[in-house]
């Protein structure tokens, strides 16, 4: 069986096939070349109907998820209600699990549109979600401070920073304090459950993974993904 995985974000589309992992913008998915698979699987965070039509009519078997199954195999969930944890934070728990299988607490990362924090223990073979944060990602937190206070805002000369030092113009400033409230939050929590393996990904995880010191795995979601289809969803 071929497998087509496919990662729908925000503002990007991720997919691999065969080991082989590619993106491109939301918008641009209609023009890309799909390779020929017998079962896709996508997952998604927000509903894209244009996307979904156009992968239904070019493969016979598509699953889509929109978020967390309420029940899955060994996966104890915290939340009350499951099916309202995001898809993207479900997974990428199962794919800590998967890519570091010798540990027994993670501390799973995502940095991107937000970043998302998740504490995953192992207990007699079975995994539990412990619970996490949800902050402004990168971008995000900028455009709050730019869209909402009146004297801070960007100027067309200054250029955004690439680390967290001190900052000598207004989007230098506001870029790296966001950098550095997010090492910081990284670092406390890493201090805090230090018995836990720290593994961060999404767009912007590479930078935040090397600034906090801790391991990045840059497909977390496939990982996870891979779980599933190893497991009996195709059944």
């Amino acid at each position: 069986m071929s497998v087509l995985l496919i990662d729908a974000g925000n503002s990007r589309l991720k997919w691999r096939w065969q080991g082989d992992s590619q993106q491109c913008d939301l918008a641009d998915f209609a023009a890309q070349p799909w390779p020929d698979a017998s079962h896709v699987l996508m997952a998604s965070v927000r509903e894209l109907p244009e996307l979904e039509a156009e992968l239904g009519a070019r493969y016979a078997c598509l699953h889509v998820i929109h978020r967390a199954l309420p029940q899955f195999p060994d996966f104890v969930h915290c939340y009350e209600k499951p099916e309202r944890l995001g898809v993207d934070r479900w997974l990428a728990m199962l794919g800590a699990a998967r890519a570091l299988p010798t540990a027994s607490q993670w501390l799973v990362i995502d940095a991107g549109t937000a970043l998302t924090v998740d504490l995953l223990t192992r207990h007699n073979n079975e995994l539990h979600h412990q619970g996490g944060y949800i902050v402004p990602g990168l971008q995000l937190a900028q455009q709050a401070l730019f869209l909402r206070t009146e004297r801070v805002r960007e100027f067309a000369d200054e250029a955004p920073a690439t680390d967290f030092s001190l900052a000598n113009d207004t989007l230098g400033c506001v870029s790296a304090g966001v950098r550095r409230q997010h090492v910081a939050l990284v670092a406390q929590l890493c201090q805090q459950y230090s018995h836990a393996s720290c593994v961060i990904t999404g767009g912007d995880g590479a930078w935040l993974a090397d600034a906090a010191g801790c391991r990045y795995h840059a497909d977390l979601v496939f990982e996870g993904m891979e779980e599933l289809c190893a497991g009996s969803f195709f059944s």
